[in-house]
């Protein structure tokens, strides 16, 4: 198993073969320097025992020798660039000959110490052909923790470019979505709206030549004032809704333009933070459309049931920005908020699920002494990075 390196810079190469080097060296050493503590005890307090002729070799003089085996593992490992090889293939043959050339060492090391005598060919070879066996598995346990973390990696950057991938995705069908809601609110401000104000004059004329009909003027006034009604409400409304008033301004502004259609009787406010209007500039491009659209929503429906539910004397609505978190309060005072089975095709639970797709939340819950208060959070691309700019219209 091994991890691609397609894709990733000279930095994140350097920094994963270090990662690797270390995983390796490491892993192989620990397990090398418990086989060879173990090995000088058993020899040391059963062997020497057993065999008077073992019984003048010190421990110490064991533990040096598999010290200096531990070390040449692990010089081998790294000068032989074992971490730098792909595939299980060819780490394999690159351990394969540092185990050898530990076992050797080690070997060396005890004739030095004087743990064997120089004549003593049958325990040397026993000594190398088991050293050569325990470094091996101390080796391959080390590769084995060193590809493993490959594919771990491989997989999380796997998952990582999908989750990324999956991001542009929405973001472009946000777009896509912000795109066509504006050229059809256009379209309805625009052409149809002209088109009922022609309508609506052309009926007036034919009411100013008073038809000898009473019954037919009455008609054609009841016609020019539905008219009337369609466009000044219908259309209009219609078009809000597609694509809300001052949009492009900003999101204060937008959230401004709301709280003013509503009822006189009802007192509001709008607090925003510095780092949302500095964030909110429209020229600076670092809240895009879609992200200030989602956020208008959260207050509109907010607004909404407060006046179904209420209405309430006051609405409040506070906009705040915590590390590139847009967090979003609206607070009314009307009847207290009652908790109850939420309707998975209310607007509130689409808006929920509309929000969790780009990692923010949407909760509701009781206000202060009466009322709701609605809270979301929904977390924005950073300043540095994400300038992300707004669809123009196609």
């Amino acid at each position: 198993m091994t991890g691609g390196t397609g894709g990733t810079s000279p930095a994140a190469r350097r920094s994963d073969a270090a990662a690797d080097r270390r995983v390796l060296v490491g892993v192989s050493a620990l397990v090398a320097l418990g086989y060879g503590v173990g090995a000088s005890l058993q020899s040391a307090y059963i062997y020497a025992q057993l065999v008077p002729a073992w019984a003048h070799v010190d421990l110490v003089q064991r533990l040096a020798a598999n010290a200096v085996a531990v070390a040449t593992l692990a010089l081998a490992l790294a000068v032989l660039q074992v971490h730098a090889a792909r595939g299980a293939w060819g780490v394999g043959r690159r351990v394969v000959l540092a185990a050898a050339l530990t076992a050797a060492a080690r070997v060396a090391a005890q004739l030095v110490a004087g743990v064997y005598a120089r004549d003593d060919v049958a325990s040397q070879q026993a000594e190398l052909l088991g050293g050569f066996v325990a470094t091996l598995v101390s080796a391959g346990i080390g590769a084995w923790a060193m590809l493993w973390l490959r594919g771990a990696r491989a997989r999380t950057r796997a998952a990582e470019r999908a989750a990324v991938a999956v991001e542009l995705a929405v973001r472009a069908l946000e777009n896509e979505e912000i795109r066509v809601r504006r050229q059809v609110a256009e379209g309805l401000h625009g052409t149809l709206q002209q088109r009922l104000v022609l309508v609506e004059t052309r009926v007036a004329e034919l009411l100013r030549r008073r038809p000898g009909c009473e019954e037919a003027a009455d008609d054609l006034a009841w016609v020019r004032d539905q008219l009337a009604e369609a466009r000044d409400a219908d259309v209009r409304r219609m078009s809000r809704l597609l694509y809300p008033d001052r949009l492009e301004l900003g999101l204060v502004p937008a959230v401004r333009a709301l709280l003013s259609r509503l009822p006189a009787t009802i007192a509001t406010s709008l607090r925003a933070s510095a780092a949302v209007r500095e964030r909110d500039d429209p020229t600076r491009e670092d809240l895009v459309v879609s992200d200030r659209l989602l956020a208008l929503r959260v207050v509109e429906e907010a607004v909404t049931n407060a006046l179904k539910n209420g209405p309430p004397r006051r609405v409040d609505v506070v906009l705040d920005l915590v590390d590139d978190v847009l967090l979003i309060e609206v607070v009314n005072d009307g009847d207290l908020y009652a908790p109850r089975r939420v309707d998975p095709a209310s607007g509130t639970s689409r808006l929920a699920e509309r929000l969790a797709v780009v990692g923010g939340r949407l909760a509701v819950g009781p206000g202060p002494t009466t009322g709701a208060r609605v809270e979301a959070r929904l977390p924005l691309a950073p300043a540095e990075d994400g300038r992300r700019t707004a669809p123009t219209p196609g």
